[in-house]
């Protein structure tokens, strides 16, 4: 019997989850654009508290590594290094882009195809990557990359047969079916795929942040410098 606790900061909300022998039993989630640092520990305490365990308990960590905000991608990462540190246990690593498609997945079961997901990385970027689904697990058949709103274009094919995301929206004038439903990603389903996924285990210090562009805070280049580049 395993006790996996899976959590996600990355992008509007704070979520976690705990699953026994593939079923949740204590999932909580709460949109919130800040204060994902002074969340998530009490949100664990109280799942484990639901579930009737001690944090000791928790054999795996299932933990969104980004793409997404740099500090819900931080805060995330370093509580679930931490905890596994303290209880040394392993962590199993999770790309947002992959969170979202958890959802997907355990949703439409029986799809096939390719799907591409595309997140909002706001600054005119989208975080995109194709997968291959194929009735409930997939694989990705694309790396995961920031790719300028106006060049998106040219990564959607002929083979992707749908566009899921919060990035969907700015998308909509491509030739391609989409949906905005699996928006953002959620521990619960996290937690599912974590189940299937434990061979993907390693020890915290293997585990690295994904950031696919410049922190936020660096400022953007001048729009007449962005032109010349385009001459």
């Amino acid at each position: 019997m395993t006790h996996i606790l899976a959590i996600d900061t990355t992008l509007g909300a704070c979520s976690a989850a705990l699953i026994k022998d593939g079923t949740i039993t204590s999932y909580k989630r709460e949109v919130r654009a800040r204060g994902h640092v002074e969340r998530l520990l009490p949100m664990i305490d109280e799942i484990c508290n639901d579930s009737g365990i001690k944090i000791s308990d928790i054999e795996r960590i299932a933990v969104t590594i980004g793409p997404g905000t740099f500090a819900g991608v931080r805060i995330g990462l370093s509580a679930a290094k931490g905890l596994a540190l303290a209880l040394d246990i392993k962590v199993i690593p999770v790309t947002t882009l992959e969170a979202i498609l958890c959802h997907f997945v355990e949703n439409e079961k029986g799809y096939k195809g390719k799907v591409a997901v595309a997140i909002d990385a706001r600054r005119g970027e989208i975080y995109f990557q194709i997968f291959d689904v194929d009735t409930g697990t997939f694989k990705a058949v694309s790396k995961a990359e920031a790719v300028q709103v106006r060049k998106i274009g040219e990564r959607i094919t002929s083979e992707i047969d749908l566009l899921i995301g919060s990035g969907a929206e700015f998308l909509s004038g491509l030739e391609i079916r989409s949906s905005e439903k699996y928006n953002a990603p959620d521990a619960y389903y996290m937690a599912q795929y974590a189940v299937k996924k434990q061979e993907m285990a390693v020890i915290s210090d293997e585990i690295s942040p994904l950031y696919l562009r410049a922190p936020d805070a660096i400022k953007p280049a001048p729009l007449a410098m962005i032109v010349s580049d385009e001459e």
